[in-house]
């Protein structure tokens, strides 16, 4: 395949990022008059020579017509490329069947006319090694029958492979048919030869774009390559990458990258990263990170593609422009419209150099020069870029041809800009129906032209049209998370995760903007919020969970144990202070750390997505049929306005605003929008820092303040019910609700029990695993040890006796539970778990924020950790490496120190699948990076990883006393069967009632998420 246009979309601009991947050969035509001044040998008997990567030597021979010539070159540390030339300087035939540097090259032809033919050798494009051949003369005959077709075929497969590179793909279809029909007729259906062929020929319908008979030619061609050649052949390789490539092309992910990694890993053992078909995978690779939304990696593949070409002496081919052309498109993508365009002016040039002002290529260059036009407001030079690319795809591929549909959703963006709503709905019609047809229902330029439908109807005021087609758009995307998010790393995730979130913003901005009232709209963008809200960390619940509790290989559980091994070693570095500035060897290994759990966790998805089926879309429906009748899920959700109307899509987004989905077991869910989130966020603010002084007089006031913008305008929807299920999103996440004081001047825990969810998917996951019957493990009161100096730069971890009392306490309660304190309280311990019932840790908890400052303690006034890992672990980028947990040793020097502090990223690592309940009975458990969309990264979402099923975690640091005082009351409850909710909330109620106690500070700190049944999984 030359030239597949693959179409990112750019939310309301459509990009050309253009895939060069040609066939094994290259370009056919080859003017004798190129090959004047090298010497020409005669053909005959045996030649050895050597040959360097700048050479090609000639061979002449004088046939006579009908005459059959066979040839062998066996190379030696070359890979050689034979040409057949004519009388008239034209190349006819082209042989590269045994790409290596090893191996015999079968050479054959059949003269047909008296001339004299000239058979030229020069080492493959890309390739700088100089090594010898020997050509010799096996047969030279006149034709039989067999050898006609043999040549005939040659000769169509080499003129078709000269259209495919012109992109006169209809032409190169007919030309490859017509060659494998000959060659099956001479060698048989199932011969290698047939093999080579039918992948050429997949090649060229993928081109057309013919999905369907490309992926089953792919096949065909790998059914019989796999056994002519072998599975772990280059070349079969290089066509499994090609469908892999497809697979790409048709939005199916998971499926194109274990496929292309598997095969580039093939390639590069065979032939070296620098040969031209792992180049070529390079380039697949890039695409896939594109459209993962991982533009910087992706940047960083094109770009080491840039230099590899430049090394092989390839900066002079419609390759190199190809790499430009990708390269320009991502930098656009990425916001930097400089670099964009410096890149992409050099592709136009070097390709109408090459081709000149005409050709297909240059469309893709133009499109994207356009798309820069357009953003800086340009839109005659946009207009004139598009209508040259359209005029050039339409002469080559006609005037319905998927090539164009791509340009006519970009200027139909020119016409929307303009305020010509009406043709600029006409062409993103057309550009639908044309996409549609060619790439499916679900592929991301169908999102792409149906996202400006809906944006175009809005701005017209047609709302009926606009909820069907965002309701459209919403269910692709859905489509693409399910398939996307089962591979990769979680960064890459994340990414891919970000890519998609303006289209969260125009669901939620399309309802609660222009249709606040309306079922429909409300309906549609509650089930958004529903659908993406901690999709990550559901995606690696999944890829763990699926290893954890079904996987029987041995190689899964191996990369997972690679995969803890991998984070104690990046946790161990950062508390070390390896990363300390100016430490360039110790900042080496912290990447190298960091960049071996992202290869493993790709690795881990990858073998979980084969083991699990696709995820099913969830609904609105199948949440509201996990809630109970009694309850009341509220889904809050950051959002920014939409304008439908604005010219540029940089215009278009006003600043977050906070909105609410109420969302009960029957009916329609209602919306809210909040407001703006800076406002809220100030309130937030004030309410926490009041609430972490137990001296504060105005924690009343502050709190009724965000109740008012937060609840207040909730509560006529969930009145009449008796539990709240809050799912919260950005600051939101750091709120104690039961804290929030009503019009009444009561608390919110007076009336409603509460119980945190990440997302109200979370529903639909509890009770699924079942409880693993383990006896619960109880951690308390470390033997912190002394350091071997200190002084008053120096934070210390106290020793914590009232954790040993609480210890006490719940070993009473649950006689069967396991007790580790003092000196076996440690980090090897606590590793070690495997799934208790319950994980109870009592010890010192801390959060680094920034660099020197930490929350730390396990009472008001007691720190955490010695000065030297606050300044270290603060500047790590990871936040599950800015929280702690203190255990045995915590404050020793050197490696005992290290060993003493369980990170969050560790604790993710735990198995705790089966675990009902885990308790961190330490200061700001709760706390973390807040993150839009994902929760808090920090302990919170470590234990959830882990496999817990609830947890109680702290919002801020809180008295030894209280939280020995907060627990035994807990636990309690928890004994005589109380659920995980309501224990804690009655707790909180005996404890406000308490002499000394009434302030949140004492009783509001703790906060229980997930499920909230009691232990034995009874609501």
């Amino acid at each position: 395949m030359n030239t597949s246009r693959v179409i990112l979309d750019h939310c309301r601009t459509a990009v050309a990022f253009l895939l060069i991947v040609s066939s094994p050969g290259q370009p056919a035509a080859q003017s004798l008059s190129r090959l004047e001044g090298n010497p020409v040998w005669p053909l005959s008997g045996s030649s050895e020579r050597q040959l360097t990567h700048r050479e090609s030597h000639r061979y002449s021979a004088a046939m006579q017509a009908g005459e059959s010539l066979s040839a062998v070159v066996e190379q030696r540390g070359v890979d050689v490329v034979v040409r057949v030339v004519g009388a008239d300087g034209q190349a006819f035939a082209e042989f590269q069947d045994e790409v290596g540097l090893a191996g015999e090259e079968h050479v054959s032809f059949v003269a047909d006319a008296d001339a004299t033919y000239t058979v030229v050798l020069a080492s493959a494009a890309g390739t700088k090694a100089t090594g010898e051949y020997t050509l010799r003369v096996t047969a030279r005959r006149p034709a039989t029958g067999r050898d006609r077709l043999i040549d005939e075929a040659r000769r169509l497969r080499t003129a078709a492979v000269h259209q495919f590179d012109r992109n006169r793909t209809d032409e190169a279809v007919t030309l490859f048919e017509q060659a494998l029909g000959l060659t099956e007729q001479a060698l048989g259906s199932d011969s290698g030869a047939a093999g080579q062929v039918m992948a050429q020929l997949a090649d060229a319908y993928a081109d057309l774009p013919d999905f369907q008979r490309a992926e089953s030619s792919y096949l065909r061609a790998l059914s019989i390559l796999d056994r002519d050649r072998g599975a772990t052949s280059p070349a079969t390789a290089f066509v499994r990458s090609r469908l892999a490539t497809l697979y790409q092309l048709t939005g199916q992910r998971p499926r194109a990258e274990t496929m292309l990694l598997e095969s580039m890993a093939t390639i590069e053992k065979a032939l070296g990263a620098e040969h031209i078909w792992y180049v070529r995978c390079l380039a697949t690779l890039a695409m896939l990170r594109g459209d993962a939304g991982d533009f910087q990696e992706a940047t960083k593949i094109l770009e080491r593609e840039l230099a590899i070409l430049e090394d092989t002496d390839q900066a002079d081919t419609m390759l190199y422009a190809g790499v430009l052309n990708n390269l320009g498109g991502i930098y656009g993508r990425s916001r930097n419209p400089a670099q964009s365009e410096r890149f992409l002016e050099r592709a136009l040039a070097l390709g109408e150099t090459l081709r000149g002002a005409d050709d297909y290529f240059l469309s893709n260059p133009l499109v994207n020069l356009g798309v820069l036009a357009r953003e800086r407001k340009d839109y005659r030079t946009a207009e004139a870029r598009y209508l040259r690319a359209l005029a050039i795809r339409q002469q080559i591929a006609g005037e319905n041809s998927s090539e164009i549909a791509l340009i006519l959703n970009n200027l139909a963006n020119i016409y929307h800009a303009t305020g010509d709503y009406e043709r600029a709905l006409e062409m993103h019609r057309r550009a639908l129906l044309i996409g549609e047809q060619a790439y499916g229902p679900f592929h991301h330029n169908t999102l792409l032209s149906v996202g400006n439908l809906a944006r175009t109807s809005t701005a017209l005021g047609d709302l009926d049209a606009a909820v069907a087609y965002e309701r459209q758009a919403d269910r692709i995307i859905e489509k693409q998370l399910a398939l996307n998010l089962t591979v990769g790393s979680e960064r890459q995730k994340q990414l891919f995760v970000h890519s998609i979130a303006e289209r969260t913003d125009r669901t939620v901005s399309l309802h609660l903007d222009r249709m606040p009232n309306r079922p429909d709209a409300s309906a549609l963008g509650a089930q958004v919020l529903l659908q993406r809200k901690g999709r990550v960390l559901d995606a690696m619940l999944d890829t763990v969970g699926v290893v954890r509790q079904h996987a029987t290989s041995a190689e899964d559980r191996d990369l997972l144990d690679r995969l803890n091994a991998a984070s104690r070693e990046l946790a161990d570095l950062a508390l070390r202070g390896a990363n300390q500035a100016g430490d360039r060897s110790a900042q080496q290994a912290i990447r190298d750390a960091e960049s071996r759990i992202e290869q493993l966790q790709a690795a881990l998805a990858g073998h979980s997505a084969m083991v699990r089926a696709e995820l099913a879309s969830i609904t609105l429906e199948d949440v509201q049929s996990a809630l109970p009748g009694d309850a009341a899920l509220i889904e809050f959700g950051l959002f920014r306005s939409y304008d439908p109307a604005a010219e540029r899509n940089a215009d278009a987004y006003g600043l977050p605003r906070y909105a609410a989905y109420v969302i009960q077991r029957f009916g329609p869910p209602t919306g809210f929008d909040l407001g703006d989130a800076g406002a809220i966020d100030q309130l937030i603010a004030a309410l926490r820092a009041e609430l972490r002084d137990p001296r504060g007089s105005h924690y009343r006031r502050a709190a009724r303040a965000l109740f008012d913008r937060v609840m207040a305008p909730l509560a006529s929807s969930y009145g009449d019910a008796r539990r709240l299920l809050v799912s919260p999103d950005g600051n939101l996440n750091l709120v104690p609700f039961e804290a929030l004081v009503d019009q009444r001047g009561r608390f919110l825990v007076e009336d409603f029990p509460i119980t945190y969810l990440t997302s109200g998917r979370d529903l639909l996951r509890m009770g699924a695993v079942p409880s693993s019957g383990n006896p619960p493990v109880v951690i308390a009161n470390p033997t912190f040890g002394e350091p071997a100096a200190r002084d008053r730069s120096t934070i210390y971890f106290v020793p914590l006796p009232g954790s040993a009392a609480e210890a006490r306490a719940i070993k009473v309660l649950f006689p069967q539970a396991s007790v580790l304190t003092g000196a076996r309280a440690t980090k090897r311990a606590l590793s070690g778990v495997e799934a208790p019932m319950i994980l109870h840790v009592a010890s010192h908890g801390f959060l680094l924020q920034d660099a020197g400052a930490a929350v730390a303690s396990g009472s008001a006034t007691n720190s955490g950790v010695s000065s030297r890992a606050l300044t270290v672990a603060a500047t790590v980028e990871n936040p599950m490496l800015r929280s702690g947990l203190a255990l045995a040793n915590a404050n020793v020097n050197g490696r005992a120190h290290e060993d003493g502090i369980l990170t969050a990223l560790e604790a993710s690592g735990l198995n705790l699948w089966g675990t009902r309940l885990v308790t961190l009975s330490a200061c700001d458990s709760a706390l973390g990076e807040v993150r839009n969309g994902e929760g808090v990264y920090g302990f919170r979402r470590a234990f959830t990883l882990a496999g817990a099923e609830s947890l109680v975690i702290s919002l801020w640091p809180v008295n030894d006393a209280v939280a020995r005082e907060t627990m035994v009351m807990f636990y309690q409850r928890l004994r005589a069967g109380r659920g995980r909710g309501d224990a804690l909330r009655e707790t909180k109620l005996q404890l406000m009632r308490r002499p000394g106690r009434r302030h949140p500070f004492y009783w509001a700190t703790f906060i229980q998420s997930g499920e909230w049944a009691n232990l034995n999984g009874v609501r």
